[in-house]
Parts: structure tokens; C-alpha cells; sequence
């Protein structure tokens, strides 16, 4: 997929899309969630282990 062809199908800026590959240390959190949107991706956070090795609730 090109690049204009991503930025389109989710609904950012070419330009948001040139920054994000380039690694931009500033970029939006949403726009970047609906880019791994519209590849297909998702994105997991699992949370830290507590000290004995467990999943903090």
C-alpha cells in the first residue's frame, strides 16, 4: 500500500504518515491507532508484574 493510499484509508494526513515511518517521537496516539487500524493491526498494553511476578489488577 502506498503511502497517500494508508494516509486515506485512515483518515490522517500524508504527512502524518511520512513522520510515523520515519519514527517521530511526538506522534498522535489516536491518528497512530487508526493507522494499525486500517493495516489490520491492533495493539495490546498488558500491564506491569507486581514485585512477586503477578499481573497487577
Amino acid at each position: 500500500m502506498r503511502q497517500d493510499e494508508l494516509a486515506g484509508a485512515a483518515g490522517v494526513g500524508l504527512r502524518f504518515i511520512v513522520d510515523l515511518e520515519a519514527g517521530k517521537p511526538t506522534a498522535q496516539i489516536g491518528k497512530t491507532l487508526q493507522v494499525l487500524s486500517a493495516l489490520g493491526c491492533s495493539l495490546d498494553i498488558t500491564p506491569p508484574l507486581n514485585p512477586k511476578g503477578a499481573r497487577k489488577a
